[in-house]
């Protein structure tokens, strides 16, 4: 009887459909350095049953393509926006693709720490013709992250406030009518010029379910002054409903997390002295998921003298607990919720692969994706690896040249999906 059973078994194994392998396409081979960050490089609509992706192009114009599901075909490019850019800081005015209530796409961009810029398509469900373009903000705005709930945008950004300090706030404004009008800011989080100078905020993952914006961020500046290091991550949620921010446990924090709130929503601690060699930052793309039970899911890297890891963060019952999943590497780049579990995306140690594995709470991380990354051009790292907003089994990803990547503005590095 155990003889049969054992052949009844493997006669299963065999008969079962094989997985199919991952589809990598070149969405285009012309791109530059943008540093975005956990979304915005892709969006699917199913109305139409296609995917839709951003990207910088030569000297960082605007460009977006579009991927036909039943027809297997991508269009060719469409040109939003000629920025002409070829300043070394320009890698900072990515593009953020989204799409708005009434069906049309909507890319924002913001001119690093001056204004806000927002692109809308001409017609729903489509990016072809000619974009229209405004600026809806001076605010001195940095790294926009739009969140559309129905025919609402919450525009988050970082506000450029003291860079001598250095000293950046973290605010918010908002359309109702998909961005025809547009609210004064709303000041989100500001520690206030702290003693130690780590006082800019940094904000990596925004995500939204039920009306609650999880907003995670570390505290960046320090002596070194702008950028020069980084330490802690924290998780809040802005409230739709109220306009007000809360503890992940609910506890209100009123309109503005402020210097003393900052405890409250603290983490993870880390030690921004306690660094390898070539590294400022101990953190690595932390961002916060809710799942379907209710739980929050805090996906990072961080690396210190002596560790690299992967970590996966649950918030549940009150309190949090962490499963280290990878201890060869900190490249975290995504995380998305998958019903009651995860997958998230992150490259090796040496930056040759892109993995992309499955978590479930109680279990062990197993691999969806281990790909050889399509490196050409002279491009030796992949700087993002965003899922698709809506069709979370896919990503976008982009590779640069690490030490060129500031400098070069020529278009020449590819960016490419991966499609189960």
């Amino acid at each position: 009887m155990r003889a049969l059973a054992a052949a009844l078994l493997l006669l299963v194994a065999f008969t079962q459909p094989a997985q199919a392998a991952p589809v990598l396409d070149t969405v285009t081979t012309a791109s530059v350095y943008g540093c975005l960050r956990t979304n915005g490089a892709g969006v699917y609509d199913a109305t139409v049953n296609k995917t839709f992706v951003t990207y910088s192009g030569t000297k960082h114009d605007i460009y977006v393509k579009a991927f036909d599901h039943t027809a297997n075909t991508w269009s060719a490019a469409v040109k939003v926006a000629t920025l002409n850019l070829t300043h070394d800081n320009a890698y900072h005015d990515y593009p953020i693709l989204t799409q708005l209530g009434d069906g049309r796409l909507a890319i924002f961009r913001a001119t690093h720490t001056t204004s806000l810029q927002f692109y809308t398509a001409p017609t729903a469900h489509s990016i072809t013709g000619t974009w229209t373009a405004k600026t809806i903000s001076t605010d001195k705005n940095t790294y926009p992250e739009p969140v559309v709930i129905g025919n609402t945008i919450h525009l988050f950004y970082s506000h450029n406030t003291d860079l001598s300090h250095p000293y950046r706030t973290y605010k918010m404004i908002k359309s109702t009518d998909n961005g025809k009008t547009w609210s004064a800011p709303k000041m989100l989080i500001d520690s206030g010029r702290t003693a130690d100078k780590y006082a800019e905020v940094y904000a990596f993952g925004v995500t939204q379910r039920s009306g609650r914006v999880y907003l995670t961020w570390s505290m960046h500046g320090g002596p070194k002054g702008h950028n020069g290091g980084g330490k802690n991550i924290y998780v809040a949620y802005f409230d739709t409903a109220s306009s007000t921010m809360f503890t992940v446990g609910g506890a209100t924090l009123g309109n503005t997390v402020d210097a003393a709130d900052l405890d409250k929503t603290r983490v993870v601690t880390t030690n921004p002295l306690d660094l390898p060699a070539g590294k400022d930052l101990p953190e690595e793309n932390p961002v916060t998921v809710p799942l379907n039970d209710g739980s929050l899911v805090l996906g990072y890297g961080v690396h210190t003298r002596t560790s690299a890891k992967i970590v996966l963060s649950r918030f549940a019952g009150g309190a949090w607990s962490s499963t280290t999943v990878d201890t060869s590497t900190s490249l975290f780049k995504d995380l998305v919720a998958t019903g009651n579990g995860v997958d998230f995306s992150y490259a090796s140690a040496d930056r040759k692969r892109l993995l992309v594995k499955s978590w479930a709470p109680g279990g062990s991380a197993t691999t969806k994706h281990d790909l050889t990354v399509p490196y050409s051009a002279g491009a030796d790292t992949t700087f993002y690896a965003n899922f698709v907003e809506n069709r979370p089994s896919d990503l976008v990803a982009n590779t640069i040249d690490y030490e060129t990547r500031k400098t070069n503005h020529t278009g020449k590095w590819p960016v490419f999906s991966i499609r189960n």
